[in-house]
């Protein structure tokens, strides 16, 4: 469950001011471009919850998509603008989500990205642990090939 009462984290850079926040328009049309400018092929919909950071000039630069389900959050399409990686903004992204979100995360990051996701909190999980729905997720993708791993945070 995401708290009702989200305030907005303001994180400064040496350089650069970004500031995170839930996503509340009613159509994800600008958060969808930001994916396509990263060259992702999937996109914001339903009824998911979508955080995002913005630069000084109300740009999108970060963005990522909460699936709810039955007690848990799937976290998809962590994506930070490729010119600003390595300022920590996807780390204080998901900061900022672990502040307003109480229920279980599970993920399914590329095993290069193991060591972020366990800095932020995510441990390696038997897919067998995985809720039933994901755990069939998970089997399709690795059955396609996809070198990922499933992570949990409670």
């Amino acid at each position: 469950m995401v708290s009702e009462f989200l305030t907005t984290l303001t994180m400064t850079e040496p350089s650069s001011t970004f500031e995170f926040s839930l996503w509340q328009e009613p159509h994800f049309r600008p958060v969808n471009q930001f994916y396509r400018r990263q060259k992702h092929k999937g996109s914001a919909s339903g009824d998911e919850q979508v955080f995002i950071g913005k630069d000084q000039e109300e740009v999108i630069v970060s963005a990522v998509r909460l699936v709810p389900n039955d007690g848990f959050f799937w976290l998809r399409s962590l994506y930070v603008e490729h010119t600003l990686r390595g300022q920590n903004l996807g780390s204080s992204l998901l900061e900022f989500v672990h502040q307003h979100t109480q229920l279980p995360i599970y993920c399914f990051p590329y095993s290069h990205l193991q060591s972020f996701y366990e800095r932020a909190g995510y441990t390696l999980v038997s897919p067998n642990d995985l809720p039933n729905d994901l755990n069939q997720l998970f089997t399709r993708y690795k059955g396609k090939g996809e070198n990922i791993l499933a992570m949990a945070r409670n």
